[in-house]
């Protein structure tokens, strides 16, 4: 079994907007890393593809969500096994079982924004934490990316329209010379999409930049938060 814990999570924006994310059930089969998230393929809950016929309302507005609030989950969609995702005195945990693990979808949009999660990743073989930005299906996304079998590496990956551009996924560790287990404490992570570049950060330490280019494929639509 493998535990997720997230303890506060900053979801500041240029932009945001409020949509209906009415749960629809749909196979999802595209190339994106959506496939990561815990849960039954066959009974995948897509809130992805609600965004197609949502009504948005953009707005400027930033949330700081922190989980020793006992209603802080219910600012979530929980999808699949929601009793995989519960709160403690100071954290909301996601839990893996045999049957399923869990997600939890933040039910507004960004256009351009910043996210970021302080979180204990979850260690054991088999096990894949992911916090990301997504689009609807075909998704643009951009995602925070643990596998519980090496606790010491972080990977930042990126897709457009559901496909990866780049080959590989980065691979970075904690700041400082001496690489941490992040399975062993609490570390900030965050996204920032802006309008000519997307980075990622951990505590605060800027560990890549992807630049937008002309005639290069970049993930502007990656617009709604997951974690799980």
């Amino acid at each position: 079994m493998g535990l997720f814990k997230l303890v506060a999570l900053l979801l500041a924006a240029d932009f945001i907007g409020a949509v209906d994310s009415r749960a629809i059930n749909y196979p999802i089969t595209s190339a994106s890393g959506l496939g990561s998230l815990s849960g039954p393929r066959s009974n995948y809950t897509a809130f992805a593809k609600a965004l197609n016929t949502a009504q948005t309302s953009y707005t400027c507005k930033s949330e700081y969500i922190d989980f020793s609030d006992p209603a802080a989950l219910s600012k979530f969609n929980v999808a699949w096994c929601p009793q995989n995702a519960y709160q403690t005195s100071n954290s909301v945990v996601w839990r893996l079982t045999a049957e399923c693990g869990t997600t939890m979808i933040y039910p507004w949009d960004f256009q351009y924004g910043k996210i970021e999660a302080r979180v204990r990743v979850s260690p054991g073989s088999g096990v894949v934490s992911t916090i990301l930005l997504a689009g609807p299906d075909p998704a643009d996304e951009l995602d925070w990316e643990w596998v519980g079998k090496d606790t010491y590496t972080a990977q930042s990956m990126y897709f457009v329209k559901g496909q990866r551009v780049d080959p590989n996924a980065a691979f970075v560790h904690t700041p400082g010379d001496t690489p941490q287990d992040m399975a062993a404490g609490f570390h900030n992570y965050a996204i920032e999409l802006n309008k000519d570049s997307v980075k990622w950060y951990i505590d605060d330490w800027l560990t890549r930049t992807l630049p937008k280019l002309d005639g290069v494929p970049f993930p502007s639509g990656a617009s709604r938060a997951r974690m799980g």
